[in-house]
């Protein structure tokens, strides 16, 4: 059987879907509703396209016998990403029968490897902080959102320990970080008396939006900061972490970004009121929601992503994404399982592949991701493990 021109058609919805949700300008649009065996189409008519686009019921399609090519996957170098990863792979090798591999590396530099074709799947697009770059890789149709990740998510750049504001109540709002007895709190020696922001790493999406990219002058520029805050680049998010963790420890002040669902925010008690969110500009103030334009980052649409290359090459794949549901427990849990373990194993990327075995003999939830075949499949290989 076969599918590539269904899932063609499937890969366009997706594309136009997003487009749509996303304030692309379409005009003019005409819907009309037809069925074409089991996938119902509706016309959609614009001044400069004409394209069938299938609203898609999931389709379970397993693949035909015969060789099939390497799944890349991309590395995105924090931990909910690469766990993703590690479970996804797994299936797609055990359940699908394709050998997969990761590229690792940072936000930007892999979405653009995406586009190229470099890489076949990426697990975390965060939205608005790519918006610019997603955008043009859906209009340019090189990529295709295939499903949605993490969707109780939440970041922030203005974060503040609560004991901090125990000792200061008055300071709960960036607009206090202009004031020199609010600014002098996060001072270090060498920031000429402005307030040091451990912000987003050069080459990570966020980075764009505090510090500004194609849409505007970013956060600092726009909530007029620029004369209060010295912006530091931690380099990693490793020593992001480890900057925060100190600073608790010591109870030192420390005004940082950081984003959950993460085992750190959940250890440092985020959900307990113990972490600090700032008071800033509502997402609505800005024009498209958009953070870069000066103010707070909204719920983050995080999409898994396909190089549109593999709808011909493994169609079968886009429904298992579409049906992949990663929350935030799921992430918590697998993410404590993989910080126990993770000194057990020669390489992270080992550790990561342990985790993900766990969480795929321990949970059920995933089962319905794939298709009786797919599933008995995976069964069989993690009895074997």
């Amino acid at each position: 059987m076969k599918y590539a021109s269904l899932m063609t058609l499937i890969g366009l919805s997706i594309v136009f879907a997003i487009a749509c949700s996303s304030e692309t300008e379409i005009v003019e649009v005409i819907k009309e509703v037809e069925v074409i065996k089991e996938v119902e189409v509706e016309k959609i008519v614009t001044d400069e396209v004409k394209v069938e686009v299938p609203v898609v019921e999931y389709v379970e399609l397993v693949p035909e016998e015969g060789p099939k090519r390497e799944i890349v996957f991309g590395g995105l170098n924090w931990n909910s990403a690469l766990i993703q990863n590690a479970v996804a792979r797994y299936i797609v090798e055990k359940g699908y029968g394709h050998e997969t591999s990761q590229i690792e590396g940072a936000t930007v530099p892999l979405f653009q490897g995406l586009r190229k074709g470099d890489i076949d799947i990426t697990m975390e697009i965060w939205l608005p902080n790519q918006n610019d770059a997603w955008n043009e890789g859906i209009k340019s149709g090189e990529v295709i959102p295939v499903g949605k990740s993490l969707e109780d998510n939440w970041q922030s750049t203005f974060l503040i320990p609560a004991y901090v504001q125990e000792e200061y109540p008055e300071l709960d709002s960036v607009e206090d970080l202009k004031e020199e007895k609010y600014k002098a709190i996060f001072a270090e020696p060498d920031s000429n008396g402005k307030a040091v922001l451990y912000g987003c790493m050069s080459g990570w999406g966020c980075r764009g939006v505090q510090t500004g990219n194609d849409s505007g002058d970013g956060q600092i520029v726009n909530m007029g900061l620029s004369d209060h805050i010295e912006f530091r680049d931690p380099g990693t998010a490793g020593a992001l972490a480890a900057a925060i963790e100190g600073a608790f420890t010591k109870k030192d002040p420390i005004l940082f970004y950081y984003w959950g669902p993460t085992a750190l925010m959940s250890d440092l008690g985020y959900a307990d009121g113990k972490i600090v969110d700032l008071e800033q500009p509502a997402p609505s103030e800005c024009k498209d929601n958009d953070p870069v334009h000066g103010c707070a980052f909204p719920a983050a649409e995080i999409m898994i992503a396909m190089n549109t290359e593999l709808i011909d090459d493994a169609p079968y794949l886009i429904p298992f994404f579409q049906k992949w549901d990663w929350s935030a427990k799921n992430q918590l849990l697998a993410e404590g399982n993989y910080a126990e373990i993770a000194d057990d194993y020669g390489s992270a990327e080992e550790a990561f592949e342990a985790t993900a075995i766990s969480y795929l003999k321990e949970s059920s939830n995933w089962h319905s991701w794939v298709p009786e075949e797919i599933l008995a499949n995976i069964t069989v290989a993690l009895e074997r493990e």
